[in-house]
């Protein structure tokens, strides 16, 4: 019998702040018949991945599509709706989304605050992103569009936008849980990881650093603005080791070498999702911090972690070891985000649409 057929059309691949994609990948692709574009470089690449073709425009996208047939379209992120929603509609194959944080987030509904914020916002390069977003939202009500898989806590914006309720489908966090699953004693290190980008405030895990010369803090920071944070670090005494690239197949043992993951965010952007970094420091057997910007990280950190309303709380937490009923809470916390446990709800449908062609 032959495999459903499909075609990937992502930005930026193989990136390495995008594991997401690459977790997806690996749980599905002995299973289907893949074929991965990439629209543009990506900006720090990881080494293991899967083949891949980059391309320019969408006359090369077409070709590949009139080429390979695909069953379905599959693409991340809500910014590329306007690029695959039109592709599915010229060449009429169905199309799967997968959202993410940063576009959900950009849906939220602005108070007062946000919409004097927005007023000095709409002069930078990110307004003209979210402008996109919500201007071709229309895609995911197409009648081609199987389904939009996102966060819990973003169907909410994702319907306030205006996408139809029937075409939102809730999934959790993804991670390839045996990967990181591992009950053996971890190490003393304090850790935080991630893309260095403002809404991390990695800023703040070099004043907690500060605050514990005793620690050692080692910061996995990923491209964009690394540079800045290690010129800040070192202006403030220089307390964090900044950690090189790390491969993902890596990381598992990274994770094993720390007893706490210090996981930043800015509190006013409060434009973190749920990152995967957090769930795999559960299965890990590290100890989660991470500051409580929204509601639902309740229902994602779950009793195993403490969400903090500063840094400065953390300083008492993590000079403590991890609670055994807490690490131990962590492990089936974080089986939760098992896309072994999940991927079904994407996968059925891609199998829906092959048995109807």
């Amino acid at each position: 019998m032959s495999k459903t057929r499909v075609l990937f059309i992502v930005r930026g691949f193989p990136q390495i702040s995008q594991t997401y994609l690459k977790s997806e990948l690996e749980a599905i692709y002995d299973d289907y018949e893949v074929r991965i574009i990439s629209r543009k470089p990506s900006n720090v690449p990881y080494r293991k991945h899967y083949p891949f073709q980059q391309i320019s425009s969408s006359a090369e996208a077409r070709d590949i599509i009139h080429e390979f047939q695909p069953h379905v379209l599959h693409t991340h992120y809500l910014n590329q709706l306007d690029f695959v929603g039109a592709l599915a509609a010229e060449t009429g194959t169905p199309f799967t989304v997968r959202s993410h944080s940063f576009d959900t987030m950009a849906l939220r509904p602005k108070g007062l605050k946000g919409k004097l914020r927005a007023l000095v916002w709409r002069k930078s390069p990110q307004y003209k992103k979210v402008a996109k977003i919500r201007r071709n939202l229309h895609w995911a009500n197409h009648e081609l569009c199987l389904g939009v898989l996102g966060f819990p806590w973003a169907r909410p914006f994702m319907e306030g936008a205006g996408v139809e309720r029937s075409k939102i489908i809730d999934c959790p966090a993804i991670i390839n849980y045996d990967q990181f699953h591992d009950t053996s004693p971890n190490g003393e290190g304090i850790m935080n990881t991630g893309a260095a980008i403002p809404k991390k405030r990695m800023e703040d895990f070099i004043e907690l650093a500060r605050m514990l010369p005793e620690k050692t803090f080692d910061l996995y920071a990923m491209g964009y603005r690394s540079d800045d944070l290690q010129e800040y670090n070192e202006k403030k005494g220089g307390a964090v080791n900044f950690m090189p690239i790390v491969q993902p197949e890596d990381m598992p043992a990274e994770y094993k070498k720390h007893q706490w993951l210090v996981y930043t965010a800015d509190f006013d952007l409060a434009t973190v999702g749920w990152p995967m970094a957090v769930a795999e420091a559960q299965a890990s057997g590290t100890g989660v911090c991470m500051p409580n910007i929204r509601p639902d990280l309740k229902d994602y950190v779950g009793d195993a972690g403490f969400l903090y309303d500063s840094i400065e709380e953390v300083k008492d937490i993590i000079s403590r070891p991890v609670p055994e009923i807490m690490r131990q809470a962590g492990f089936e916390q974080a089986r939760r985000s098992d896309i072994q446990r999940h991927k079904h709800l994407l996968t059925d449908l891609w199998d829906k649409a092959a048995s109807r062609a």
